[in-house]
């Protein structure tokens, strides 16, 4: 294991020597021992790219969808973000999907060949018909969470989804304040 830092050595960093570091550690060590705004900052200079051409001209907010995919992929570090490319938690559908990976559960997910795929999937999800209200009407990454909870994204309450990834929301505002890309 590489040795610990603290927030102010990562801060120093470069973004390149940031991803590198973070890259080396174990999920459990990173999860433990690495503060908030150091993952979210590792995720955005990580992916934060790809989102941003998939998202524009979407009427999806940034900083809302990147949330979410930080709360569903364990910040681009679970093993459906590692071993499938899946940045959302889509099961797999031999209907839909043209692979899977399975899971230590025996849980077939999903998979996609690169990061790009797997992040592009997610937006494209995000641009059914029944999320058509939350993109367009939402004043906020916030309430446009909660239309997409409320339009069938997850069977939890839109309060009880929004909860973990509202800080977040917050953090990537501060790294690219920008709402939506047009």
């Amino acid at each position: 294991m590489a040795s610990l830092k603290t927030k102010a050595d990562y801060q120093k960093m470069t973004s390149a020597e940031l991803i590198s570091y973070l890259d080396k550690l174990d999920r459990a060590t990173f999860n433990a021992y690495v503060d908030a705004d150091t993952k979210v900052k590792y995720f955005v200079d990580k992916f934060g790219a790809i989102f941003i051409k998939g998202i524009k001209g979407t009427g999806l907010f940034l900083s809302g969808v990147m949330a979410q995919s930080i709360l569903e992929s364990g910040y681009g570090r679970s093993n459906q973000a590692t071993n499938a490319n899946n940045f959302a938690g889509v099961k797999y559908n031999k209907n839909i999907h043209p692979a899977y990976w399975t899971g230590g559960d025996g849980t077939k997910w999903a998979k996609w060949n690169t990061a790009e795929e797997g992040i592009n999937n997610h937006i494209k999800t995000l641009l059914f018909d029944r999320y058509k209200n939350a993109r367009l009407n939402a004043k906020s990454p916030e309430e446009q969470i909660k239309g997409f909870v409320q339009a069938g994204y997850d069977t939890i309450s839109p309060s009880a989804y929004l909860r973990p990834i509202q800080g977040n929301i917050s953090r990537i505002r501060k790294l690219l304040p920008f709402g939506r890309i047009e």
